[in-house]
């Protein structure tokens, strides 16, 4: 998927079950699709956000660096 914030890059998100880290895919009554967990981008624009029923849901955090400088 790209990232929602319009930065263009690429996410790869691992649903493997064997691998770290890894989301799971869920799938409404309307075929709206969540992930589990959150998406952080730790480089770049710091995107930080849930996929919830289709919709994207922003971290109070996103757009700012998880590490205080």
């Amino acid at each position: 998927m790209r990232c929602p914030c319009g930065c263009g890059e690429k996410l790869q998100l691992s649903l493997n079950p064997s691998r770290r880290p890894r989301w799971t895919v869920h799938r409404d009554r309307l075929r709206r699709v969540s992930l589990q967990p959150s998406v952080r981008q730790t480089a770049g624009c710091f995107a930080h956000f849930w996929v919830r029923r289709g919709t994207i849901e922003w971290c109070g955090d996103s757009g700012s660096s998880s590490v205080e400088r």
